[in-house]
């Protein structure tokens, strides 16, 4: 699928040093709102078992998606997530969906998830986001996600999200 010379595919494993790139340049550190820090390892993980979404433009990596197994949830927050909202037994995690600044509000983040539920039909996403991030919340309900909890971790709110495929 193209998308203003945008491609939007499975991610493969040549895709992960972009992604980590991608992802650090949105991490706290810089400014952006993904949480943690995406390494390699964890990544080609996911990837070689689940998966997961890219948008390339002229070959780089310009938009991430990321699909994980519950069974491979060993952070923390992903755990206190779980208590809040389990959500059906064969449900995944969804997430963290990334576009680069410079691409932002063509529909990337859209056509991404679209791709993904397609590669995971009928099974379940679940997410969290920050209370405060006002853009990703607007951007998530507008593709049809639907508030399932709220929780506290290390004194600040997230809200549980959650789709069906």
């Amino acid at each position: 699928m193209c998308l203003n010379d945008v491609v939007i595919a499975r991610a493969s494993l040549s895709d992960v040093a972009g992604i980590v790139k991608l992802s650090q340049a949105n991490d706290p550190e810089h400014g952006g709102m993904l949480l943690g820090h995406l390494e390699p390892e964890a990544v080609m993980m996911t990837i070689s078992k689940m998966p997961s979404v890219v948008a390339r433009k002229d070959g780089q990596v310009v938009g991430f998606l990321l699909s994980w197994s519950k069974a491979t949830a060993n952070l923390p927050i992903v755990k206190v997530m779980l208590q809040a909202y389990a959500g059906t037994k064969d449900a995944y995690l969804y997430g963290p969906i990334c576009v680069d600044e410079t691409m932002r509000g063509q529909g990337i983040a859209g056509v991404m998830f679209t791709k993904l539920k397609d590669f995971l039909p009928e099974r379940e996403g679940i997410l969290f986001i920050k209370a405060n991030n006002k853009a990703s919340l607007q951007a998530h309900q507008k593709m049809g996600m639907c508030k399932m909890a709220e929780f506290i971790y290390e004194g600040t709110e997230f809200l549980v999200y959650a789709y069906n495929g």
